[in-house]
């Protein structure tokens, strides 16, 4: 494709652009999921996925061609892979710790995994063929919608809208929303919070990722949102694993006394993590530490107020 002036164009013509992309990515992927031996099939599926739901959802005011039915299909088809990846995440993990574990602590933690990979098996194979039947139905219904010049749901008001000025809207938009989240945030018992804002900060995220080549800035700003979301989400995954090992606990059964003492040291172990990582964000993100990590973002927001004024620079578009 040539060369064109990201900014300047209206935000249809970039994110019609920027969408088709992402569903070639996740085609790409969907033809990989069938491949047991390809492991990273299924989880670039769901990247892909999701950057276009969250280019759809960030842009919709300006553009908004898909209906609310593919919307939902769309949802419900990348919830269809959540248990697959939640398992080994879990597993991964799980399996790190074994060394930190006494030997008589083992047998719950191979009796964990031994569940887990079963779910896991279990999970993908559900996961694999959904997402072959599913997004073969879905993929050519987007694909013609997706080329449709269709504006969004006010087109007067949006006329001689461009790329810059909408994207400057969301980021000032998505930078107040996620300060709300950070300030809701007060222990590391506010799950429901914490999980708001890893959300909150893979949209600026992905909002910020197709400014990396226009805008000065935006790529330190992507790779310092994707630190933000990495640490989160790490949080987030010790609060699925420590659910998960208050479950095992309570139908330990008749093996209880094997793996008890086991699955109840790595209790106090995620409690302990969890403790551990909840300050690592306090420290860099909450309170005053919002506004620092927000203020880049902000000024940003500022530079794409005033982009029409100055000759933006050329991108690719890919």
């Amino acid at each position: 494709m040539k060369a064109r002036v990201l900014l300047a164009l209206s935000p249809d013509q970039v994110v019609r652009r920027l969408a088709l992309a992402q569903l070639d990515a996740a085609a790409t992927a969907c033809m990989r999921v069938a491949d047991r031996d390809d492991a990273e099939a299924l989880h670039d599926f769901r990247v892909a996925l999701r950057r276009l739901r969250s280019l759809l959802r960030a842009y919709a005011a300006w553009y908004d061609p898909v209906s609310k039915n593919l919307r939902k299909r769309l949802r419900r088809l990348a919830r269809a892979t959540n248990a697959a990846r939640d398992a080994e995440v879990q597993i991964e993990w799980l399996r790190r710790m074994q060394p930190r574990l006494k030997a008589g602590a083992r047998s719950g933690l191979a009796w964990l995994l031994a569940r887990l990979a079963e779910r896991q098996r279990t999970a993908l194979r559900a996961a694999r063929k959904v997402v072959r039947k599913e997004f073969a139905a879905l993929e050519p219904r987007l694909r013609v919608t997706l080329h449709v010049r269709k504006r969004g749901r006010d087109t007067i008001a949006c006329a001689g809208v461009t790329f810059a000025q909408a994207t400057e809207e969301r980021l000032s938009s998505y930078c107040t929303e996620l300060a709300a989240d950070l300030a809701d945030i007060g222990s590391a018992a506010d799950r429901d919070e914490i999980h708001a804002a890893r959300i909150g900060g893979k949209r600026l995220r992905y909002l910020l990722e197709p400014l990396r080549g226009s805008v000065p800035g935006a790529a330190a700003q992507v790779n310092t949102m994707k630190a933000f979301q990495d640490r989160f989400g790490e949080l987030n995954d010790r609060f699925v694993t420590a659910r998960e090992i208050a479950q095992a606990i309570e139908i330990a059964g008749v093996q209880a006394e094997q793996i008890l003492p086991g699955l109840r040291a790595l209790a106090a172990w995620i409690e302990r993590d969890t403790n551990q990582r909840y300050r690592d964000i306090r420290a860099r993100y909450l309170g005053r530490r919002a506004r620092t990590l927000l203020a880049p973002m902000r000024a940003l927001s500022r530079k794409l107020a005033t982009a029409n004024d100055t000759k933006p620079r050329r991108v690719r578009l890919k």
